[in-house]
């Protein structure tokens, strides 16, 4: 671990060369061929601190990481390792992946939406807005549904359990992974195994099940399924996000190329149904390069109508992870802060607003991903040294 965090180090002060980058994608481009060689020095060097970490640990298949800059002007996509260690297949900067809990920012950001068309109010209480098979479930396990409010359920201070939380729930995950799970299911599983946590709005306990509440209350205001409710509200189309998706909620984006291969403690989970993490909590597939640029739009007040709507959803409602708000919560990468989420399987994606910076990284081995964090942190130092 010594050895790895000093080649961190080593190669984020630009004292270790490496290979030119795998994958770079243009942002708007700055005319010169100084800044042409800054954009190249910079993509070999987070190739080679990629690699370098992927190399320090054995049990790590591969690394994606996605980067933009607004003072250079440039993004850069970069993998390293495997996706299929099976076939020996390399990773590839353009394909897509689970996401699982950075989902919970898009559908938070769709619940803003509605807010702000005047479809709902965050200090409305759930029983309002959703179906009611699913507002009984709650009232039979104690849920006061007429006293939490949708902010409380944003912000996981609704009192809420979850049912990840259920060990049957996860043995049957794990022994069954092709089970095609539902909503209604793994609400069920909650009730009837745990009970709320405490009175609505007195502490915080993060909720996968508050989040697929959430897309149930978004699919009952749009007509429509979550998948749709959330690209139609954000806008996907405009923002450029042509290649993520809610993962057989709705058809696989023409020509995407194959989805990289996640591992839970070397178990391949690519055949893993992904209803087990769908309905708001978890769902969607994407690129490195689309999840960290949502984030980009995000912050950058390019989803909401107005800029008092991305105020409220950043605004930390408790101390935990660091200041959870809406559907975000902060980083701390060396020092450095920014705002956005993470995921199960070893995603993160943030704004680092005083930078001018967003990064997302993402591992491929699920037990890999509590370094995240320190990857950022030397990617930040690779690319903030160069801004002018």
């Amino acid at each position: 671990m010594i050895t790895s965090y000093a080649v961190l180090l080593l190669l984020a002060s630009g004292q270790l060369g490496g290979s030119p980058t795998g994958g770079l994608t243009p942002a708007p481009t700055v005319s010169g061929p100084t800044w042409a060689g800054l954009a190249d020095s910079i993509g070999a060097r987070l190739q080679a601190l990629a690699d370098s970490v992927v190399k320090a640990r054995p049990r790590l298949p591969g690394l994606l990481i996605f980067v933009e800059s607004d003072r250079l002007g440039r993004q850069w996509t970069i993998a390293s390792g495997r996706s299929d260690t099976a076939r020996g297949v390399a990773l590839k900067p353009d394909q897509p992946l689970r996401v699982a809990s950075n989902t919970k920012t898009y559908v938070a950001a769709g619940i803003l939406r509605l807010m702000e068309k005047g479809v709902l109010q965050l200090s409305d209480p759930v029983a309002r807005h959703l179906p009611d098979e699913l507002r009984r479930l709650l009232e039979r396990d104690g849920y006061q549904t007429e006293r939490i409010t949708i902010e409380q359920v944003l912000s996981h201070r609704a009192g809420l359990d979850e049912h990840p939380a259920v060990p049957s729930y996860v043995t049957r995950m794990l022994t069954d992974p092709r089970k095609r799970w539902t909503r209604l299911e793994q609400l069920t599983w909650l009730v009837d195994s745990l009970s709320p946590i405490g009175q609505p709005g007195e502490r915080f306990k993060y909720s996968d099940t508050g989040y697929i509440l959430l897309g149930a209350i978004l699919e009952r205001h749009t007509g429509k399924t979550l998948a749709a409710a959330v690209r139609e509200l954000l806008a996907f189309e405009r923002l450029g996000l042509s290649r993520t998706w809610f993962e057989t909620l709705e058809p696989e984006p023409p020509g995407v190329a194959e989805r990289v291969h996640q591992y839970m403690n070397g178990v391949d989970t690519f055949g893993h149904d992904p209803s087990f993490d769908l309905y708001g909590g978890g769902g969607i597939a994407a690129p490195i390069a689309e999840l960290g640029g949502f984030i980009t739009a995000l912050v950058g007040g390019r989803v909401f109508e107005r800029a008092a709507t991305l105020d409220t959803m950043l605004a930390a409602r408790s101390p935990e992870m660091n200041g959870y708000g809406l559907g975000v919560y902060r980083f701390n990468a060396g020092g450095r802060q920014g705002v956005g989420h993470g995921g199960f399987w070893g995603t993160m994606a943030a704004r680092f607003r005083a930078e001018g910076v967003t990064v997302a990284v993402a591992v491929t081995e699920q037990s890999q991903g509590g370094g995240l964090n320190g990857i950022a942190a030397a990617v930040l130092r690779v690319v903030v040294r160069e801004s002018p």
